[in-house]
Protein backbone atom coordinates (compact mmCIF):
# COMPACT_ATOMS: atom_id res chain seq x y z
CA UNK A 1 0.00 0.00 0.00
CA UNK A 2 1.53 3.61 -0.90
CA UNK A 3 1.72 6.11 1.44
CA UNK A 4 -0.60 8.71 -0.26
CA UNK A 5 -3.19 5.66 -0.12
CA UNK A 6 -2.50 5.22 3.20
CA UNK A 7 -3.09 9.11 4.00
CA UNK A 8 -6.18 8.62 2.43
CA UNK A 9 -7.37 5.87 4.50
CA UNK A 10 -6.10 7.43 7.86
CA UNK A 11 -8.14 11.10 6.53
CA UNK A 12 -11.42 8.97 5.92
CA UNK A 13 -11.03 6.83 9.01
CA UNK A 14 -10.69 10.12 10.77
CA UNK A 15 -13.69 11.62 8.83
CA UNK A 16 -16.20 8.17 9.64
CA UNK A 17 -15.11 8.42 13.37
CA UNK A 18 -16.37 12.13 13.60
CA UNK A 19 -19.81 11.29 12.57
CA UNK A 20 -20.00 7.38 13.87
CA UNK A 21 -19.27 9.13 17.58
CA UNK A 22 -22.14 11.30 17.06
CA UNK A 23 -24.11 8.86 16.65
CA UNK A 24 -23.03 6.80 19.82
CA UNK A 25 -22.88 10.15 21.55
CA UNK A 26 -26.92 9.57 21.14
CA UNK A 27 -26.05 5.90 22.19
CA UNK A 28 -25.00 7.45 25.30
CA UNK A 29 -28.85 8.76 25.83
CA UNK A 30 -28.40 11.49 29.12
CA UNK A 31 -31.12 10.99 31.43
CA UNK A 32 -29.33 13.13 34.04
CA UNK A 33 -31.95 16.07 34.23
CA UNK A 34 -32.78 16.40 38.03
CA UNK A 35 -31.13 15.12 41.01
CA UNK A 36 -34.46 13.90 42.72
CA UNK A 37 -34.49 11.40 39.52
CA UNK A 38 -30.86 10.47 40.05
CA UNK A 39 -31.67 9.29 43.43
CA UNK A 40 -33.91 6.97 42.01
CA UNK A 41 -31.80 5.67 38.77
CA UNK A 42 -34.76 7.51 36.96
CA UNK A 43 -37.68 5.60 37.86
CA UNK A 44 -41.49 6.84 37.29
CA UNK A 45 -40.01 10.06 35.95
CA UNK A 46 -43.25 10.55 33.96
CA UNK A 47 -45.58 10.39 36.29
CA UNK A 48 -43.97 11.27 40.43
CA UNK A 49 -44.09 15.06 39.63
CA UNK A 50 -42.47 15.74 42.66
CA UNK A 51 -40.37 19.17 41.57
CA UNK A 52 -40.92 21.02 38.60
CA UNK A 53 -38.20 19.40 36.67
CA UNK A 54 -41.15 16.37 35.75
CA UNK A 55 -42.79 19.36 33.45
CA UNK A 56 -39.42 18.48 30.89
CA UNK A 57 -40.05 14.24 31.19
CA UNK A 58 -43.43 14.70 31.00
CA UNK A 59 -45.23 17.75 30.69
CA UNK A 60 -49.17 16.47 31.33
CA UNK A 61 -47.59 16.09 35.08
CA UNK A 62 -47.72 20.10 35.05
CA UNK A 63 -51.38 19.57 35.95
CA UNK A 64 -50.48 18.36 39.45
CA UNK A 65 -49.25 21.84 40.43
CA UNK A 66 -51.10 24.50 41.87
CA UNK A 67 -48.79 27.28 42.18
CA UNK A 68 -45.54 28.54 40.40
CA UNK A 69 -42.67 26.09 40.91
CA UNK A 70 -38.83 26.16 39.90
CA UNK A 71 -35.68 24.09 40.18
CA UNK A 72 -31.92 24.61 39.47
CA UNK A 73 -29.35 21.93 39.45
CA UNK A 74 -25.97 20.09 37.99
CA UNK A 75 -25.07 16.53 38.26
CA UNK A 76 -21.32 15.95 37.99
CA UNK A 77 -20.22 12.60 36.04
CA UNK A 78 -16.97 11.05 36.91
CA UNK A 79 -16.46 8.30 34.62
CA UNK A 80 -13.69 5.80 34.48
CA UNK A 81 -13.04 4.41 31.32
CA UNK A 82 -9.63 2.35 29.96
CA UNK A 83 -8.90 0.26 26.87
CA UNK A 84 -6.57 -2.16 26.65
CA UNK A 85 -4.62 -3.53 23.26
CA UNK A 86 -1.20 -3.91 21.25
CA UNK A 87 -0.35 -2.93 17.81
CA UNK A 88 -1.09 -5.20 15.44
CA UNK A 89 1.99 -3.59 13.39
CA UNK A 90 4.71 -2.90 15.84
CA UNK A 91 3.15 -4.41 18.98
CA UNK A 92 3.39 -0.90 20.63
CA UNK A 93 0.52 -0.83 23.76
CA UNK A 94 -2.56 0.95 22.55
CA UNK A 95 -3.81 0.68 26.38
CA UNK A 96 -5.14 4.25 27.62
CA UNK A 97 -6.81 4.93 30.80
CA UNK A 98 -9.49 7.48 31.89
CA UNK A 99 -10.26 8.51 28.06
CA UNK A 100 -13.71 10.08 29.08
CA UNK A 101 -13.53 13.51 31.06
CA UNK A 102 -15.30 14.29 33.97
CA UNK A 103 -18.18 16.18 32.87
CA UNK A 104 -21.21 18.64 34.44
CA UNK A 105 -24.40 18.39 33.22
CA UNK A 106 -26.97 21.70 34.18
CA UNK A 107 -30.22 21.93 34.44
CA UNK A 108 -33.07 24.45 34.68
CA UNK A 109 -37.12 24.27 35.28
CA UNK A 110 -39.78 26.23 35.86
CA UNK A 111 -43.71 25.51 36.10
CA UNK A 112 -46.48 27.67 36.14
CA UNK A 113 -49.91 27.03 36.63
CA UNK A 114 -52.20 29.27 34.62
CA UNK A 115 -55.82 27.68 36.13
CA UNK A 116 -56.96 24.73 37.08
CA UNK A 117 -57.05 23.12 33.76
CA UNK A 118 -54.14 24.83 32.43
CA UNK A 119 -50.31 25.15 33.17
CA UNK A 120 -47.62 26.43 31.28
CA UNK A 121 -43.73 25.04 31.45
CA UNK A 122 -40.49 25.96 30.41
CA UNK A 123 -36.70 23.83 31.04
CA UNK A 124 -33.06 23.67 29.73
CA UNK A 125 -30.98 20.07 30.02
CA UNK A 126 -28.97 17.66 27.68
CA UNK A 127 -30.18 14.72 26.72
CA UNK A 128 -27.57 14.10 24.66
CA UNK A 129 -23.74 14.37 25.31
CA UNK A 130 -20.54 12.33 25.11
CA UNK A 131 -16.45 13.32 25.54
CA UNK A 132 -13.55 10.78 24.65
CA UNK A 133 -10.11 12.34 24.91
CA UNK A 134 -6.34 10.17 24.03
CA UNK A 135 -2.84 11.82 24.15
CA UNK A 136 -1.43 13.15 20.53
CA UNK A 137 1.12 10.46 20.20
CA UNK A 138 -1.34 7.50 20.32
CA UNK A 139 -0.34 4.88 18.04
CA UNK A 140 -4.08 4.32 16.75
CA UNK A 141 -4.91 8.07 16.27
CA UNK A 142 -6.83 7.87 13.46
CA UNK A 143 -9.36 6.11 15.98
CA UNK A 144 -8.47 8.04 19.37
CA UNK A 145 -8.11 11.76 19.34
CA UNK A 146 -10.48 13.50 20.78
CA UNK A 147 -14.43 13.39 20.59
CA UNK A 148 -16.83 15.58 22.45
CA UNK A 149 -20.40 16.69 21.61
CA UNK A 150 -22.55 18.60 24.05
CA UNK A 151 -26.29 19.70 23.40
CA UNK A 152 -28.53 21.84 24.94
CA UNK A 153 -32.45 21.09 24.95
CA UNK A 154 -34.92 24.41 25.20
CA UNK A 155 -38.37 23.34 25.70
CA UNK A 156 -41.85 25.37 26.36
CA UNK A 157 -44.67 23.04 27.14
CA UNK A 158 -47.87 23.60 27.98
CA UNK A 159 -50.47 21.47 29.73
CA UNK A 160 -54.31 20.47 29.82
CA UNK A 161 -56.46 18.83 32.23
CA UNK A 162 -59.21 17.46 30.94
CA UNK A 163 -60.91 15.91 34.18
CA UNK A 164 -59.84 14.43 37.46
CA UNK A 165 -58.08 11.61 35.46
CA UNK A 166 -56.88 12.67 32.59
CA UNK A 167 -53.89 15.39 31.55
CA UNK A 168 -52.54 15.95 27.94
CA UNK A 169 -49.20 17.22 27.89
CA UNK A 170 -47.77 18.91 24.43
CA UNK A 171 -43.91 20.66 24.17
CA UNK A 172 -41.79 22.23 21.27
CA UNK A 173 -38.07 21.64 21.23
CA UNK A 174 -35.11 23.57 20.05
CA UNK A 175 -32.01 21.40 20.49
CA UNK A 176 -28.55 23.11 20.21
CA UNK A 177 -25.43 20.92 19.57
CA UNK A 178 -21.83 21.73 19.42
CA UNK A 179 -19.54 19.30 17.86
CA UNK A 180 -15.59 19.12 18.22
CA UNK A 181 -13.69 16.46 16.87
CA UNK A 182 -9.76 15.92 16.26
CA UNK A 183 -8.30 12.87 15.38
CA UNK A 184 -4.16 12.34 14.93
CA UNK A 185 -1.84 10.39 12.66
CA UNK A 186 -0.34 7.46 14.77
CA UNK A 187 1.70 5.39 14.47
CA UNK A 188 1.49 4.38 10.52
CA UNK A 189 2.53 7.59 9.45
CA UNK A 190 6.11 7.66 10.60
CA UNK A 191 6.33 4.31 9.47
CA UNK A 192 5.40 5.13 6.02
CA UNK A 193 7.16 8.12 5.26
CA UNK A 194 10.28 6.97 7.40
CA UNK A 195 9.47 9.77 9.87
CA UNK A 196 8.83 12.71 7.75
CA UNK A 197 5.71 13.19 9.60
CA UNK A 198 5.06 12.52 13.48
CA UNK A 199 2.75 10.37 15.02
CA UNK A 200 0.83 14.13 16.25
CA UNK A 201 0.06 15.16 12.30
CA UNK A 202 -3.18 16.72 13.17
CA UNK A 203 -5.10 13.71 10.70
CA UNK A 204 -8.76 15.51 10.91
CA UNK A 205 -10.21 18.13 12.22
CA UNK A 206 -13.58 19.41 12.92
CA UNK A 207 -15.68 22.12 15.59
CA UNK A 208 -19.15 22.82 14.34
CA UNK A 209 -22.37 24.52 16.11
CA UNK A 210 -25.93 24.30 14.82
CA UNK A 211 -29.75 23.95 15.66
CA UNK A 212 -32.07 21.27 15.73
CA UNK A 213 -36.09 20.96 16.47
CA UNK A 214 -38.42 18.65 17.42
CA UNK A 215 -41.38 17.91 20.29
CA UNK A 216 -42.54 15.96 22.69
CA UNK A 217 -46.31 14.79 24.37
CA UNK A 218 -47.37 12.87 27.70
CA UNK A 219 -50.35 12.03 29.31
CA UNK A 220 -50.85 11.48 32.71
CA UNK A 221 -53.58 9.11 34.03
CA UNK A 222 -54.55 9.42 37.50
CA UNK A 223 -56.35 6.68 39.65
CA UNK A 224 -56.39 8.81 42.59
CA UNK A 225 -53.99 10.58 44.56
CA UNK A 226 -52.15 7.23 45.74
CA UNK A 227 -51.36 5.48 42.02
CA UNK A 228 -50.92 7.43 38.34
CA UNK A 229 -49.50 6.34 35.27
CA UNK A 230 -47.46 8.54 32.64
CA UNK A 231 -46.84 7.95 28.76
CA UNK A 232 -44.53 10.20 27.11
CA UNK A 233 -43.04 11.05 23.77
CA UNK A 234 -40.06 12.78 22.34
CA UNK A 235 -40.26 12.91 18.28
CA UNK A 236 -36.60 12.71 16.41
CA UNK A 237 -34.70 15.75 16.00
CA UNK A 238 -32.70 16.70 12.81
CA UNK A 239 -29.07 18.67 12.98
CA UNK A 240 -28.00 19.44 9.98
CA UNK A 241 -24.29 19.84 10.06
CA UNK A 242 -22.54 22.09 7.69
CA UNK A 243 -18.89 22.05 9.08
CA UNK A 244 -15.45 22.17 7.27
CA UNK A 245 -12.82 19.77 7.64
CA UNK A 246 -9.27 19.90 7.41
CA UNK A 247 -5.76 18.04 8.68
CA UNK A 248 -2.19 18.54 9.04
CA UNK A 249 -1.32 16.23 5.65
CA UNK A 250 0.51 16.96 2.73
CA UNK A 251 -1.91 17.11 -0.38
CA UNK A 252 0.53 15.28 -2.35
CA UNK A 253 0.07 12.42 -0.11
CA UNK A 254 -3.54 12.80 -0.06
CA UNK A 255 -4.39 15.33 2.81
CA UNK A 256 -5.45 18.53 2.77
CA UNK A 257 -2.47 20.68 3.56
CA UNK A 258 -4.32 22.85 6.40
CA UNK A 259 -7.08 23.86 4.12
CA UNK A 260 -10.36 23.23 4.88
CA UNK A 261 -12.86 21.15 2.58
CA UNK A 262 -17.03 21.62 2.89
CA UNK A 263 -19.13 18.90 3.66
CA UNK A 264 -22.79 18.51 5.20
CA UNK A 265 -24.64 15.35 7.28
CA UNK A 266 -27.96 15.16 8.74
CA UNK A 267 -27.44 14.07 12.25
CA UNK A 268 -30.64 12.17 13.65
CA UNK A 269 -31.58 12.28 17.54
CA UNK A 270 -34.10 9.45 18.09
CA UNK A 271 -37.36 9.57 18.91
CA UNK A 272 -38.11 7.70 22.17
CA UNK A 273 -41.13 6.70 24.20
CA UNK A 274 -41.73 5.81 28.02
CA UNK A 275 -44.32 4.29 30.02
CA UNK A 276 -43.88 4.94 33.77
CA UNK A 277 -46.00 4.36 37.11
CA UNK A 278 -46.19 5.28 41.06
CA UNK A 279 -48.05 3.84 43.84
CA UNK A 280 -47.86 5.24 47.14
CA UNK A 281 -48.27 1.37 48.93
CA UNK A 282 -48.22 3.14 52.67
CA UNK A 283 -48.60 6.13 54.05
CA UNK A 284 -44.54 6.47 54.17
CA UNK A 285 -43.47 4.40 51.36
CA UNK A 286 -43.96 4.79 47.32
CA UNK A 287 -42.90 2.23 44.36
CA UNK A 288 -42.00 4.01 40.73
CA UNK A 289 -40.95 2.59 37.96
CA UNK A 290 -40.33 2.84 34.07
CA UNK A 291 -39.56 1.51 30.55
CA UNK A 292 -38.11 3.63 28.17
CA UNK A 293 -37.69 2.71 24.11
CA UNK A 294 -35.65 4.22 21.69
CA UNK A 295 -35.94 3.80 18.20
CA UNK A 296 -32.08 3.34 17.05
CA UNK A 297 -33.02 0.93 14.33
CA UNK A 298 -33.31 4.68 12.35
CA UNK A 299 -29.46 4.20 11.95
CA UNK A 300 -28.58 1.61 9.00
CA UNK A 301 -26.25 3.88 7.36
CA UNK A 302 -24.31 7.05 7.39
CA UNK A 303 -23.58 9.38 4.41
CA UNK A 304 -22.15 12.74 3.82
CA UNK A 305 -21.59 14.90 1.31
CA UNK A 306 -19.59 17.51 -0.44
CA UNK A 307 -20.40 21.18 -1.94
CA UNK A 308 -20.98 19.71 -4.93
CA UNK A 309 -23.36 16.59 -3.85
CA UNK A 310 -20.23 14.06 -4.03
CA UNK A 311 -20.29 11.33 -1.30
CA UNK A 312 -17.69 12.42 0.60
CA UNK A 313 -18.01 8.59 2.87
CA UNK A 314 -20.97 5.92 3.68
CA UNK A 315 -20.57 3.43 6.42
CA UNK A 316 -23.18 1.28 7.41
CA UNK A 317 -24.40 1.07 11.11
CA UNK A 318 -26.98 -1.46 11.76
CA UNK A 319 -27.79 -0.31 15.06
CA UNK A 320 -31.30 -1.58 16.82
CA UNK A 321 -33.69 -0.39 18.88
CA UNK A 322 -32.79 -0.19 22.48
CA UNK A 323 -34.65 -0.27 25.98
CA UNK A 324 -33.79 0.96 29.64
CA UNK A 325 -35.99 -0.13 32.36
CA UNK A 326 -35.85 1.19 36.34
CA UNK A 327 -37.18 0.14 39.62
CA UNK A 328 -37.08 2.27 42.61
CA UNK A 329 -38.46 3.12 46.35
CA UNK A 330 -39.12 6.35 48.15
CA UNK A 331 -39.56 6.60 51.61
CA UNK A 332 -41.62 9.99 52.91
CA UNK A 333 -39.71 9.50 56.56
CA UNK A 334 -41.82 13.33 57.17
CA UNK A 335 -42.11 16.95 56.80
CA UNK A 336 -38.32 17.52 56.53
CA UNK A 337 -36.74 14.22 55.20
CA UNK A 338 -37.15 12.39 51.83
CA UNK A 339 -35.42 9.19 51.10
CA UNK A 340 -35.33 7.24 47.76
CA UNK A 341 -33.29 4.52 46.44
CA UNK A 342 -33.60 2.71 42.86
CA UNK A 343 -31.65 0.64 40.09
CA UNK A 344 -31.70 0.24 36.13
CA UNK A 345 -30.69 -1.33 33.13
CA UNK A 346 -29.66 0.52 29.58
CA UNK A 347 -28.97 -1.88 26.74
CA UNK A 348 -26.70 -0.56 24.11
CA UNK A 349 -28.34 -0.18 20.79
CA UNK A 350 -24.99 -0.63 19.28
CA UNK A 351 -24.27 -4.29 17.47
CA UNK A 352 -20.66 -5.50 18.80
CA UNK A 353 -19.18 -5.23 15.17
CA UNK A 354 -19.79 -1.58 15.03
CA UNK A 355 -18.32 -0.32 18.59
CA UNK A 356 -15.56 2.03 18.69
CA UNK A 357 -12.83 3.12 21.16
CA UNK A 358 -13.92 6.46 20.63
CA UNK A 359 -17.28 5.74 22.09
CA UNK A 360 -17.32 1.63 23.64
CA UNK A 361 -20.04 1.72 24.01
CA UNK A 362 -21.83 -1.26 26.30
CA UNK A 363 -24.61 -2.57 28.41
CA UNK A 364 -24.96 -0.45 31.60
CA UNK A 365 -26.36 -1.41 35.31
CA UNK A 366 -27.25 1.52 37.57
CA UNK A 367 -27.54 1.80 41.42
CA UNK A 368 -28.95 4.83 43.43
CA UNK A 369 -29.54 6.96 46.35
CA UNK A 370 -30.81 10.10 47.02
CA UNK A 371 -32.78 12.12 49.67
CA UNK A 372 -34.83 15.70 49.49
CA UNK A 373 -34.69 17.89 52.65
CA UNK A 374 -37.18 20.77 53.21
CA UNK A 375 -35.92 23.92 54.73
CA UNK A 376 -39.67 25.10 54.74
CA UNK A 377 -43.11 24.43 52.90
CA UNK A 378 -41.68 26.59 49.84
CA UNK A 379 -37.63 25.95 50.06
CA UNK A 380 -35.93 22.40 49.66
CA UNK A 381 -32.80 21.08 48.27
CA UNK A 382 -32.39 17.32 46.46
CA UNK A 383 -29.30 15.26 46.56
CA UNK A 384 -28.42 11.73 44.43
CA UNK A 385 -25.68 9.52 43.65
CA UNK A 386 -25.30 7.05 41.29
CA UNK A 387 -23.53 4.01 40.78
CA UNK A 388 -22.97 2.58 37.11
CA UNK A 389 -21.36 -0.18 35.47
CA UNK A 390 -20.51 -0.93 32.29
CA UNK A 391 -20.03 -4.69 31.12
CA UNK A 392 -16.47 -5.37 29.54
CA UNK A 393 -16.44 -5.38 25.49
CA UNK A 394 -14.06 -6.35 22.72
CA UNK A 395 -13.98 -3.66 20.02
CA UNK A 396 -12.02 -4.48 16.61
CA UNK A 397 -11.36 -1.27 14.77
CA UNK A 398 -9.90 -1.00 10.77
CA UNK A 399 -7.06 1.94 10.78
CA UNK A 400 -6.28 1.46 7.13
CA UNK A 401 -6.30 -0.86 4.22
CA UNK A 402 -4.25 -3.65 4.02
CA UNK A 403 -3.14 -3.12 7.92
CA UNK A 404 -4.84 -5.79 10.19
CA UNK A 405 -7.76 -4.61 12.43
CA UNK A 406 -6.28 -3.13 15.92
CA UNK A 407 -7.89 -5.05 18.97
CA UNK A 408 -9.05 -3.87 22.24
CA UNK A 409 -11.07 -4.51 24.97
CA UNK A 410 -12.89 -1.53 27.07
CA UNK A 411 -14.22 -1.47 30.20
CA UNK A 412 -15.78 1.43 32.08
CA UNK A 413 -18.04 2.77 35.07
CA UNK A 414 -19.23 5.71 36.47
CA UNK A 415 -19.63 7.76 39.61
CA UNK A 416 -22.65 10.49 39.55
CA UNK A 417 -23.44 13.25 41.81
CA UNK A 418 -26.38 15.52 41.78
CA UNK A 419 -28.18 18.74 43.85
CA UNK A 420 -30.72 20.40 42.81
CA UNK A 421 -32.80 23.65 44.58
CA UNK A 422 -36.37 23.61 44.34
CA UNK A 423 -38.73 26.59 45.43
CA UNK A 424 -42.39 27.03 45.12
CA UNK A 425 -44.15 30.60 45.45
Amino acid sequence: MNQKNLFKRSALAAAVAIVSSNVYAAGFQLNEYTAAGLGRSFSGEGAIADTAASGSRNPATMTMFNRPAFSIGAIYVDPDVDVTGKSPVTGADTSANNIAPNQWVPNIHFIMPLNEQWAFGASATSNYGLATEFNDNYPAGPIGGETDLTTINNNLSVAYRLNEHFSFGLGFDAVYAKAKIRRTAGELVPIKTGGLLPADTEAAKLKGNEWGYGWNAGILYEVDDNNRYGFTYRSEVKIDFDGEYRNGIPQALGGTGGHTVPGSLTLNLPEMWELSGYNRVAPKWAIHYSLAYTSWSQFQELKATGSQGQTLFQKDEGYHDAYRIALGTTYYYDENWTFRTGIAFDDSPVPADNRTISIPDQDRFWISAGTTYAFTKDASVDVGVSYMHGQTVNISEKVADGVPNYEFQAKGTAMLYGANFNYSF
